[in-house]
Protein backbone atom coordinates (compact mmCIF):
# COMPACT_ATOMS: atom_id res chain seq x y z
CA UNK A 1 0.00 0.00 0.00
CA UNK A 2 1.36 3.17 -1.13
CA UNK A 3 1.43 6.13 1.10
CA UNK A 4 0.77 9.91 0.04
CA UNK A 5 3.44 12.49 1.31
CA UNK A 6 1.56 15.79 2.01
CA UNK A 7 3.41 18.53 -0.22
CA UNK A 8 3.61 22.19 0.98
CA UNK A 9 0.67 23.91 -0.79
CA UNK A 10 2.20 27.05 -3.04
CA UNK A 11 1.06 30.58 -1.75
CA UNK A 12 -2.27 32.19 -3.23
CA UNK A 13 -0.66 35.17 -2.99
CA UNK A 14 3.05 34.75 -2.24
CA UNK A 15 5.21 37.33 -0.67
CA UNK A 16 8.93 37.25 -1.53
CA UNK A 17 10.13 38.51 1.25
CA UNK A 18 7.99 36.64 4.22
CA UNK A 19 8.62 33.40 2.02
CA UNK A 20 12.58 33.87 2.18
CA UNK A 21 12.06 34.86 6.19
CA UNK A 22 10.54 32.05 6.49
CA UNK A 23 13.38 29.65 4.61
CA UNK A 24 15.93 31.92 6.65
CA UNK A 25 14.42 30.68 10.06
CA UNK A 26 13.85 27.00 9.04
CA UNK A 27 17.72 27.27 8.65
CA UNK A 28 18.37 26.83 12.42
CA UNK A 29 17.04 23.42 11.86
CA UNK A 30 20.47 22.26 10.46
CA UNK A 31 22.70 24.55 12.02
CA UNK A 32 23.04 27.02 15.22
CA UNK A 33 24.92 29.36 13.79
CA UNK A 34 24.56 31.11 10.36
CA UNK A 35 27.12 33.16 8.18
CA UNK A 36 25.70 35.99 5.92
CA UNK A 37 27.74 34.20 2.97
CA UNK A 38 25.33 30.74 3.88
CA UNK A 39 21.92 32.79 4.33
CA UNK A 40 22.95 33.84 0.88
CA UNK A 41 23.85 30.83 -0.67
CA UNK A 42 20.68 28.89 0.79
CA UNK A 43 18.05 31.35 -0.31
CA UNK A 44 19.86 32.22 -3.86
CA UNK A 45 19.86 35.62 -3.21
CA UNK A 46 22.42 38.58 -3.15
CA UNK A 47 24.51 39.45 -0.08
CA UNK A 48 22.37 42.86 0.23
CA UNK A 49 19.41 40.99 0.59
CA UNK A 50 20.30 38.50 2.71
CA UNK A 51 21.92 41.09 4.92
CA UNK A 52 18.33 43.68 4.56
CA UNK A 53 16.42 40.11 5.77
CA UNK A 54 18.83 39.29 8.80
CA UNK A 55 19.17 42.63 9.96
CA UNK A 56 15.36 43.24 9.75
CA UNK A 57 15.02 39.68 12.18
CA UNK A 58 17.54 40.71 14.32
CA UNK A 59 15.00 43.84 15.41
CA UNK A 60 12.32 42.06 16.71
CA UNK A 61 15.04 39.15 18.38
CA UNK A 62 13.99 36.25 15.99
CA UNK A 63 18.25 36.16 15.50
CA UNK A 64 21.03 37.32 17.24
CA UNK A 65 24.36 38.41 15.58
CA UNK A 66 27.38 36.98 17.85
CA UNK A 67 30.14 39.98 17.86
CA UNK A 68 32.68 37.92 18.13
CA UNK A 69 32.10 35.49 15.72
CA UNK A 70 30.01 37.93 13.31
CA UNK A 71 27.55 34.74 13.04
CA UNK A 72 23.79 34.69 13.57
CA UNK A 73 21.81 32.83 16.19
CA UNK A 74 18.42 32.14 17.17
CA UNK A 75 17.56 34.88 18.94
CA UNK A 76 15.44 35.14 22.28
CA UNK A 77 11.81 35.74 20.42
CA UNK A 78 12.29 32.81 18.75
CA UNK A 79 13.81 30.83 21.27
CA UNK A 80 10.58 31.57 23.06
CA UNK A 81 8.47 30.31 20.34
CA UNK A 82 10.13 27.49 20.53
CA UNK A 83 9.66 26.89 23.91
CA UNK A 84 5.83 27.55 23.92
CA UNK A 85 5.29 24.77 21.07
CA UNK A 86 7.06 22.02 22.79
CA UNK A 87 4.17 19.35 23.65
CA UNK A 88 2.89 19.39 27.42
CA UNK A 89 5.54 16.07 27.85
CA UNK A 90 9.27 17.63 27.38
CA UNK A 91 12.90 16.53 27.99
CA UNK A 92 11.88 18.60 31.08
CA UNK A 93 8.74 17.41 32.53
CA UNK A 94 10.61 14.92 34.81
CA UNK A 95 11.29 17.88 37.05
CA UNK A 96 7.50 18.93 37.40
CA UNK A 97 6.53 16.88 40.44
CA UNK A 98 9.34 18.57 42.35
CA UNK A 99 8.74 22.06 41.18
CA UNK A 100 4.87 20.86 42.30
CA UNK A 101 6.29 19.72 46.01
CA UNK A 102 8.49 22.63 45.98
CA UNK A 103 5.94 25.26 44.97
CA UNK A 104 3.29 23.78 47.46
CA UNK A 105 6.29 23.91 50.57
CA UNK A 106 7.41 27.60 50.10
CA UNK A 107 4.03 28.80 48.51
CA UNK A 108 5.52 30.33 45.71
CA UNK A 109 6.08 29.96 42.10
CA UNK A 110 8.90 28.07 41.40
CA UNK A 111 10.62 27.98 37.95
CA UNK A 112 13.80 26.13 35.81
CA UNK A 113 16.00 28.17 33.42
CA UNK A 114 18.99 27.65 31.22
CA UNK A 115 21.52 30.24 29.69
CA UNK A 116 21.09 30.96 25.92
CA UNK A 117 23.70 33.59 25.59
CA UNK A 118 23.11 36.71 27.16
CA UNK A 119 18.98 35.59 27.94
CA UNK A 120 17.68 33.42 29.97
CA UNK A 121 14.72 30.65 29.12
CA UNK A 122 12.32 29.38 31.29
CA UNK A 123 11.99 26.06 30.21
CA UNK A 124 9.70 24.59 33.15
CA UNK A 125 7.41 26.56 35.73
CA UNK A 126 5.00 25.53 38.45
CA UNK A 127 2.70 28.60 39.58
CA UNK A 128 1.76 29.56 42.79
CA UNK A 129 -1.82 28.91 44.29
CA UNK A 130 -1.60 32.07 46.61
CA UNK A 131 -3.74 35.50 45.61
CA UNK A 132 -1.30 37.27 44.90
CA UNK A 133 1.55 35.65 42.91
CA UNK A 134 4.03 35.48 40.14
CA UNK A 135 2.67 33.68 36.87
CA UNK A 136 4.33 31.40 35.21
CA UNK A 137 7.82 31.82 33.53
CA UNK A 138 7.26 28.88 31.21
CA UNK A 139 8.65 29.87 27.45
CA UNK A 140 9.66 33.55 29.19
CA UNK A 141 12.96 35.21 27.70
CA UNK A 142 14.82 37.62 30.24
CA UNK A 143 17.95 39.52 30.38
CA UNK A 144 20.29 37.12 32.18
CA UNK A 145 21.44 39.68 34.34
CA UNK A 146 18.83 41.01 35.51
CA UNK A 147 17.03 37.67 36.92
CA UNK A 148 18.76 35.53 40.04
CA UNK A 149 19.12 32.65 37.37
CA UNK A 150 20.59 34.03 34.88
CA UNK A 151 23.06 35.70 37.51
CA UNK A 152 23.94 32.27 39.27
CA UNK A 153 24.30 30.36 35.39
CA UNK A 154 26.55 33.47 34.21
CA UNK A 155 28.86 33.30 37.40
CA UNK A 156 29.74 29.61 36.15
CA UNK A 157 31.21 30.94 32.40
CA UNK A 158 34.85 32.09 32.17
CA UNK A 159 36.06 35.62 32.03
CA UNK A 160 36.50 35.15 28.32
CA UNK A 161 32.97 33.40 27.67
CA UNK A 162 31.43 36.24 29.81
CA UNK A 163 33.14 39.09 27.77
CA UNK A 164 32.09 37.60 24.82
CA UNK A 165 28.35 37.36 25.68
CA UNK A 166 29.09 41.08 27.05
CA UNK A 167 31.29 42.84 24.86
CA UNK A 168 30.08 46.41 25.70
CA UNK A 169 30.82 47.46 29.22
CA UNK A 170 27.18 49.50 29.31
CA UNK A 171 24.80 46.96 29.76
CA UNK A 172 20.73 47.17 28.77
CA UNK A 173 19.04 47.77 32.29
CA UNK A 174 15.44 46.50 32.83
CA UNK A 175 14.64 49.30 35.14
CA UNK A 176 16.77 51.23 37.41
CA UNK A 177 17.19 48.50 39.88
CA UNK A 178 19.01 46.65 36.98
CA UNK A 179 22.51 46.05 36.58
CA UNK A 180 24.26 48.47 34.56
CA UNK A 181 28.00 47.68 33.70
CA UNK A 182 30.04 44.75 33.00
CA UNK A 183 32.13 45.49 35.53
CA UNK A 184 29.29 45.60 38.11
CA UNK A 185 27.90 42.42 36.77
CA UNK A 186 31.96 40.79 36.86
CA UNK A 187 32.03 42.05 40.85
CA UNK A 188 28.64 40.55 41.87
CA UNK A 189 29.11 37.19 39.57
CA UNK A 190 32.32 36.79 42.13
CA UNK A 191 29.87 37.11 45.09
CA UNK A 192 27.47 34.94 43.17
CA UNK A 193 30.18 32.03 42.83
CA UNK A 194 31.47 31.97 46.17
CA UNK A 195 27.99 31.69 47.83
CA UNK A 196 27.10 29.33 45.50
CA UNK A 197 22.79 31.37 44.78
CA UNK A 198 21.91 34.17 43.30
CA UNK A 199 19.34 37.06 44.61
CA UNK A 200 16.98 39.10 42.25
CA UNK A 201 15.26 42.33 44.46
CA UNK A 202 13.11 43.77 41.68
CA UNK A 203 15.78 44.14 39.08
CA UNK A 204 14.10 42.62 36.35
CA UNK A 205 10.56 43.16 37.19
CA UNK A 206 9.67 45.98 39.72
CA UNK A 207 7.99 44.21 42.83
CA UNK A 208 9.27 40.90 41.58
CA UNK A 209 11.66 39.42 43.70
CA UNK A 210 13.74 35.64 43.44
CA UNK A 211 16.20 33.76 45.02
CA UNK A 212 18.18 30.27 42.61
CA UNK A 213 20.17 27.65 43.01
CA UNK A 214 22.59 25.71 40.52
CA UNK A 215 21.17 22.13 39.84
CA UNK A 216 24.55 20.15 38.70
CA UNK A 217 23.09 17.76 36.42
CA UNK A 218 24.67 14.68 35.32
CA UNK A 219 23.68 14.27 31.45
CA UNK A 220 22.93 17.71 30.49
CA UNK A 221 24.37 21.17 31.06
CA UNK A 222 23.83 22.92 34.40
CA UNK A 223 20.74 24.93 34.82
CA UNK A 224 19.20 26.67 37.74
CA UNK A 225 15.94 26.69 39.74
CA UNK A 226 14.18 29.37 41.30
CA UNK A 227 11.46 30.67 44.03
CA UNK A 228 10.05 33.87 42.73
CA UNK A 229 7.55 35.65 44.18
CA UNK A 230 5.77 39.26 45.36
CA UNK A 231 9.05 41.44 47.15
CA UNK A 232 6.65 41.90 50.05
CA UNK A 233 6.75 38.21 50.38
CA UNK A 234 10.39 37.41 49.28
CA UNK A 235 12.72 39.97 51.05
CA UNK A 236 16.43 38.85 52.00
CA UNK A 237 15.16 37.96 55.67
CA UNK A 238 13.18 34.66 53.93
CA UNK A 239 16.56 33.74 51.54
CA UNK A 240 17.76 31.36 54.27
CA UNK A 241 14.40 29.13 54.26
CA UNK A 242 13.87 29.13 50.71
CA UNK A 243 17.45 28.52 50.35
CA UNK A 244 16.84 25.30 52.50
CA UNK A 245 13.87 23.95 50.15
CA UNK A 246 15.71 24.91 47.29
CA UNK A 247 18.77 22.78 47.85
CA UNK A 248 16.66 19.90 48.82
CA UNK A 249 14.73 20.10 45.25
CA UNK A 250 18.14 20.81 43.45
CA UNK A 251 19.88 17.32 44.91
CA UNK A 252 16.68 15.31 44.13
CA UNK A 253 16.54 16.97 40.28
CA UNK A 254 20.58 16.39 39.75
CA UNK A 255 20.20 12.31 40.54
CA UNK A 256 16.96 12.74 37.71
CA UNK A 257 19.44 14.66 35.39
Amino acid sequence: MSVDVLQPKAARYPIESVANAGRLLALFKERRELRLSDVAESLSVSPSTAHRLLTTLEVSQMVMQNTNTRCYEPGPELMAIAHALLPTETRWSFARPYLEQLSERVGETVSLAILQGPVVVFVESVESEAPVRVGSRLGAVMPAHCTSVGKLLLSQLTEEKLFETYPSEELVQANEKSIATRQELQTQLRKTAKRAYATNFGEGEPGISGVAVLVEAKTRPTYALAVAAPSERLAQTRVKELLNELRVTASALAELS
